[in-house]
């Protein structure tokens, strides 16, 4: 049930706390910053006073609440805790502090980075282009708010403080867990634990990646009047994007590549950190540009879903960065026969077909986390909204 409260001008709740400090040059100082998205402050590395320069200065106190006058309107609004007390903040912070017993800051806080909240404050933080939103002192003491009572207030903060704690916890957790499954997966395809003679009394093979795949260099001619559904690769072995679809007129290109299931595709960009992927049914029919060379397995000598293992170690990510040409990393660009060149331990068919199982399992696991995740990530802002919508 929604309750009304009576609304009240900031500029009469909340008062600016401008604690001027004389900067000793020989002294060590210990600046904030505030992160964007109510994520909280930050510090920075400790500096000595002659290294500050000429920006006015303040000192920062347990409980105060500060905006960055710049980064307001994406949300680096935050309460200062204990661990802040005696850093300094620029010029470009605000530090507020309730000017009675009306309001708490940590209440405050939560209400400006809600949908209602980033409104008032997207509203006084005026400019056209995106980095020259500057929130103005008395454009945000000008806004009114709906104030319950202050027991009402902390009621409210300190909910929402177990919850934020609560969702740390979980992605904590949750990280956590995605790490060792990636750790499962990649000791799983490098079996780490077995010498190379071990390996190779096995029926290991180390061999070129030249002989367990080809290069399929099959190309459609671009039909302007067409339409393709146009992937790419992400780096690290996370597989393709989607990127979306294109008509034959709006591309440059005079060809791409029609990816079948099991094609292993790289980005001549990014392959040395990684952007190397397994095309599964769903980018079946996706088409890749002359970026992206593919590659078709060899049925007899590589199972495409042991190859997905493969395609998340960083072993191979750092041989391809050694076989790669440019200055600068991000433009170092990678030849096929270059990929196809480097060495890989491969176990007997059979067994990949075994590890793969595996490695589907692992795969799902990351795929239950990373849903959850997004499940947790979406918590804080709904029950955020959800606790100012009885009030607002």
């Amino acid at each position: 049930m929604k309750t009304s409260f009576p609304s009240e001008r900031i500029g009469d709740v909340l008062k600016l706390e401008r604690r001027v400090v004389d900067v000793d040059p020989m002294a060590i100082y210990e600046l904030i910053g505030v992160y964007s998205f109510g994520k909280g402050i930050f510090h920075r590395e400790p500096t000595a006073g002659s290294d500050l320069g000429r920006y006015r200065f303040s000192w920062i106190k347990d409980g105060d609440l500060v905006l960055s006058n710049i980064q307001a309107w994406e949300g680096a609004i935050a309460v200062a805790e204990p661990n802040d007390d005696g850093c300094l903040g620029t010029h470009r912070f605000l530090t507020y502090v309730p000017a009675d017993e009306r309001v708490d800051t940590n209440y405050l806080r939560y209400f400006l980075l809600g949908e209602l909240g980033m409104r008032l404050i997207r509203k006084a933080s005026p400019g056209s282009v995106v980095r020259n939103r500057t929130l103005g002192i008395q454009a945000f003491e000008s806004l009114t708010i709906p104030l319950p009572p202050i027991g009402l207030q902390r009621e409210i903060a300190s909910y929402l403080d177990r919850l934020s704690s609560r969702t740390q916890q979980l992605k904590s957790h949750q990280s956590g867990a995605a790490q060792r499954v990636s750790a499962l997966v990649t000791a799983l395809v490098t079996r780490d634990d077995l010498s190379d003679r071990q390996k190779r009394e096995a029926g290991w093979r180390c061999v070129p990646l030249g002989e367990a795949m080809i290069p399929s260099d099959f190309r459609e001619p671009v039909d302007p009047d067409g339409v393709y559904r146009i992937a790419g690769v992400y780096s690290f072995g996370r597989g393709l994007i989607d990127r979306g679809s294109i008509s034959g007129f709006d591309t440059s290109y005079h060809s791409l590549a029609c990816l079948a299931r099991d094609d292993i595709v790289i980005s001549r960009l990014g392959a040395w950190e990684g952007a190397i992927a397994v095309v599964d049914e769903k980018f079946a029919g996706a088409y890749v540009s002359p970026e992206f060379p593919t590659f078709t397995p060899r049925q007899d000598m590589l199972d495409p879903r042991y190859f997905a293992g493969i395609a998340r170690s960083s072993w191979l990510w750092d041989a391809i960065g050694g076989s790669t040409r440019g200055s600068m990393a991000r433009r170092k660009r990678v030849k096929a026969e270059h990929f196809l060149s480097i060495d890989a331990w491969l176990p007997p068919r059979d067994e990949q077909s075994r590890l793969a199982a595996l490695l589907g399992r692992a795969f799902a696991a990351e795929g239950a986390l990373k849903r959850s995740r997004s499940l947790v990530t979406a918590l804080e802002p709904a029950a955020l909204n959800a606790a100012f919508a009885a009030i607002a």
